[in-house]
């Protein structure tokens, strides 16, 4: 906008100061011309003007130059500005380019374990009974009704928790089908010993369970999410006052609508809306039930195979857009920490995501749905070929 006004006044101090050079020197010529046949005084009178006109070109000469400083400094301040945000943009294809080569790689090194692991799994595996639907209701409604105590609670950690505990049964039940039990036994003792012991035994049951089933990986991400976005709203709420000062303030408005009961219609259509975004696992876990994550990279194979490797990337991709989401709370959190709570944090992964984890939750959400419709589309290109 700038640089476009700059141009007609450029053009006129152009004009201006080639009329007052041309002027200057006409009126040179024309007094060495005449200068003979005038007296001394008019001599003196024409030398004045002459001064006057060249002090008049001189300062039009310095304000054209300071003119063209100033262009010069905001054509390179533009400059400078489409750099930054060419290197920018270069940075985050370099990531996005760094995270493709390191599926591609992952893909191809969990062929060897997802091997292993599916003929361990394949020995006691037996089909996969899907929890009740009323359960999975019941986990995605519970959480949510903790609104009714404070109204920020039915979309923080009634979110993450109906996340967890619905996700949960469904990884419980394909744990289960495969004869590797999730479950922590601490009813039958609370010593830590026999704690840590449980717990050293299911983390045994995921690292064999996970590299043999695709749906036990998709519910395994939903399940991470939940669990982590929990964690960090109680660090939140615990550590940081302006959150805990924020949620009372959002209290506050909610008791002026009036009373609790009235969030009723809002905490049901929360609980929808979790039920669905579980959905995508149910489907994924009904359908592909014998699927492992052995990926054999490349070309060929036909629309099945494409739809197979692209179902298991699009349940990479799940886990991998939560993990960044997770990475950039975990950036921000220990940046602020350290330098203070309205400091800007442009290190580490923020470096390469304006907001990480918003586009975590993106990568992650759109993934897990396309997973659930490319494995309907998987399914009827089996049966077809199957009945053709």
């Amino acid at each position: 906008m700038m640089k476009s006004s700059l141009v007609p006044l450029l053009s006129c101090l152009f004009v201006w100061g080639g009329l007052s050079s041309s002027a200057a020197a006409f009126s040179h010529g024309a007094t060495s011309f005449i200068s003979p046949a005038v007296s001394v005084s008019q001599q003196h009178e024409i030398t004045s003007r002459r001064g006057a006109v060249h002090h008049f070109s001189g300062k039009r000469t310095n304000e054209l130059c300071k003119l063209r400083m100033t262009s010069t400094t905001v054509e390179s301040d533009i400059t400078i500005k489409s750099r930054r945000h060419a290197l920018g943009s270069r940075r985050g294809a370099t990531a996005l380019a760094g995270a493709g080569i390191f599926l591609c790689t992952l893909l191809k090194s969990n062929a060897a374990i997802a091997k292993t692991a599916a003929t361990t799994v394949s020995t006691a595996a037996a089909p996969v009974l899907l929890p009740p639907m009323h359960k999975i209701l019941l986990a995605c409604l519970l959480p949510t009704l903790l609104g009714f105590y404070k109204s920020e609670y039915g979309v923080s950690y009634g979110y993450g928790t109906a996340m967890a505990a619905s996700s949960y049964l469904i990884l419980a039940s394909i744990s289960q089908s495969a004869g590797l039990p999730l479950a922590l036994s601490l009813a039958s003792s609370t010593k830590p010993a026999a704690i840590l012991s449980s717990l050293t035994a299911t983390v045994n049951s995921l690292r064999t369970l996970l590299p043999a089933s695709l749906p036990a990986v998709h519910a395994f991400a939903l399940f991470f999410y939940g669990t982590r976005l929990d964690l960090f709203l109680l660090y939140r709420e615990l550590c940081l006052p302006r959150f805990r000062a924020m949620r009372e303030r959002i209290e506050d408005r909610a008791k002026k609508q009036g009373s609790r009961l009235k969030r009723s219609p809002f905490l049901l259509s929360c609980t929808f809306l979790y039920f669905c975004m579980v959905c995508p696992v149910l489907v994924t876990t009904k359908l592909c039930e014998g699927m492992s994550m052995s990926c054999a990279v490349g070309l060929g194979g036909g629309l099945a195979s494409f739809l197979e490797q692209s179902l298991r990337l699009s349940v990479i991709l799940a886990l991998s857009g939560f993990l960044l989401g997770a990475v950039g709370d975990l950036n921000k959190s220990i940046g602020k920490m350290l330098k203070g709570e309205d400091t800007l944090i442009t290190g580490g992964i923020f470096r390469f995501f304006r907001h990480p984890n918003y586009t975590g939750e993106v990568i992650g959400w759109s993934s897990s749905c396309l997973a659930a419709f490319l494995a309907v589309a998987l399914k009827a290109v089996t049966d077809t070929s199957s009945n053709g």
